[in-house]
């Protein structure tokens, strides 16, 4: 009888278990990446994150852009983002970071603010932005890295033409490849529809992690001596904000 009990008790600890992850796993695939950005704002306007906490939640949303989907290309190409790179500025008091692109006092005294989840193209490759207005912070995400398969399922890697780089250009490759500057993407992220037709969009869709994810600080970012302006010491200091997230698995 105390066999049968032990084993009953078991049984229903098992099955508690695999409820719980099932509905973690249900809830996870559900909230798709632009649900996440939202529940970022959220959590921001509640005063739940600040600067001893927003890495965090960067790795946590870097889960999602590096596992949780890809940039679909007019059907024919898909754009898997492996290695992520977070900036987030306040325009008011609170986190600063003056290497962001897109805020107040660069190119505009007052920047409008883009719509959640909108590409931008600036002079280092492409970002997917999450700002808010209300509450008065630029946020992005930087792709770093990234897999584009075509659709017959072959990867894509840019090759540079040593002797002429104007003849620089993808190539098509059938074992696995990936690209490590986001400026190439200027040759897919282009020919924005003006009317209804949104011919470039993210796509949710969940793959298994397998690997954890490596953390390092961004690439040649440095401190700056402003908090306002961006002005790196002398001599050149690594920011030491490891707000870079990148994908050892393979697509």
């Amino acid at each position: 009888n105390k066999f049968y009990e032990t084993l009953t008790k078991f049984n229903k600890s098992i099955l508690s278990i695999s409820s719980k992850v099932y509905t973690f796993a249900k809830k996870f695939k559900v909230m798709g990446l632009l649900k996440q950005l939202k529940e970022f704002e959220k959590r921001y306007l509640k005063g739940e994150i600040d600067n001893s906490n927003i890495a965090e939640h960067f790795e946590s949303l870097a889960g999602h852009m590096l596992y949780g989907g890809y940039i679909n290309v007019r059907d024919e190409y898909r754009i898997y983002i492996r290695t992520v790179e977070f900036y987030f500025h306040s325009e008011q008091e609170g986190i600063h970071d003056p290497i962001v692109y897109h805020r107040n006092g660069r190119g505009l005294e007052k920047v409008p603010y883009f719509p959640l989840m909108t590409l931008n193209a600036h002079n280092s490759g492409f970002d997917i932005t999450f700002e808010s207005e209300k509450s008065q912070y630029r946020a992005s995400a930087l792709i770093r890295s990234y897999e584009v398969i075509n659709k017959n399922g072959q990867y894509l890697k840019w090759i540079i033409n040593k002797e002429d780089s104007k003849k620089s250009k993808f190539e098509i490759f059938e074992n696995y490849q990936y690209n490590t500057q986001s400026t190439y993407l200027y040759t897919l992220l282009n020919g924005f529809a003006l009317g209804d037709y949104n011919c470039i969009s993210w796509v949710d869709s969940q793959r298994a992690q397998k690997q954890d994810l490596t953390i390092k600080s961004r690439q040649g970012v440095y401190k700056s001596v402003s908090e306002y302006e961006y002005k790196p010491s002398s001599p050149k200091e690594i920011c030491n904000r490891k707000w870079s997230f990148t994908r050892e698995d393979k697509v």
